[in-house]
């Protein structure tokens, strides 16, 4: 007893797939061709397929289906929906939604749904012919494939405005031009404090009563280091890290507007004696 797997596209990928997933394992693997299709024999030890082994083949199959079929059904679902986007802006919308696609942790129940389809339609039948199948039997691939370009138009939407907002704050601290020679940040829980090359602290006070006194805006901590070092425009900046802010959104955004000017500091003389940094052990 064996499964046979037909293929009319990228035979070397999956040939590469398939001895991967099948490496160290105890199945035996022979090919054919035949007509306009390349078929893989799948042999089970012993020609006994069990419960595992149709697990195995299930997700073979479905990994088959995202890796090499799922590509061409991205970019000619961006085609046909979203034609208002340039060629580049659709090879990027493509790139986000292929990545989505195969990131494991994303769109599990949809995934389970093909999974579950695959696997009752190998039970009945030991060959298939992938392309065939996803055309005539996989029930809703279309509709999941609309959700995952959906979703990569909102990534890349997303990505677009962070980028044009990065660029307005470029731009303002182009026109400041360099005043001050080096700036340190320090962060203490949710707060912050700036220092100078000194290590003296830059009296932040003109910033913030600015702000209080605009009414009904939400401006955030956050919101307001960033107004301030493009205010105080530093040619260097200093970040002083600890396990509790080493991941916040705000360094992502100081570091793609000031770019080469950054430089990150891990534990210093300077920040350990006003910030207690965690260390191992």
């Amino acid at each position: 007893m064996k499964i046979q797997i037909a293929l009319n596209k990228d035979i070397d990928k999956a040939r590469e797939i398939i001895n991967n997933f099948f490496s160290g394992k105890k199945v035996k693997l022979e090919e054919v061709d035949y007509q306009s299709r390349h078929i893989f024999h799948i042999i089970p030890p012993n020609n006994r397929i069990g419960k595992d082994f149709y697990d195995d083949i299930t997700k073979l199959i479905l990994d088959l289906i995202l890796n090499i079929y799922s590509k061409d059904i991205i970019y000619k679902q961006i085609g046909t929906n979203f034609k208002n986007l340039n060629p580049n802006e659709k090879k990027q919308v493509g790139e986000i939604s292929e990545k989505l696609l195969l990131n494991e942790s994303n769109f599990i129940i949809e995934k389970e749904c093909i999974n579950d389809q695959i696997k009752k339609y190998i039970k009945d039948m030991s060959f298939i012919s992938i392309d065939g199948f996803i055309l005539f039997r996989l029930k809703g691939f279309n509709l999941f494939i609309d959700l995952v370009v959906d979703k990569g138009v909102e990534e890349f939407t997303l990505e677009k405005e962070y980028r044009e907002f990065i660029q307005i704050l470029q731009y303002f601290v182009d026109v400041q031009g360099e005043k001050k020679d080096l700036v340190n940040i320090l962060f203490e829980d949710s707060n912050y404090k700036l220092l100078d090359k000194d290590y003296n602290e830059i009296n932040n006070n003109f910033f913030e009563e600015v702000i209080s006194e605009l009414e009904d805006v939400d401006i955030s901590q956050d919101d307001i280091l960033i107004s301030s070092l493009i205010v105080l425009s530093p040619k260097n900046i200093v970040i002083h890290l600890n396990d509790k802010n080493k991941n916040k959104d705000v360094l992502r955004i100081i570091s793609d507007v000031f770019q080469e000017k950054i430089y990150f500091c891990y534990g210093c003389e300077g920040c350990n004696r006003r910030v207690k940094i965690k260390t191992d052990g």
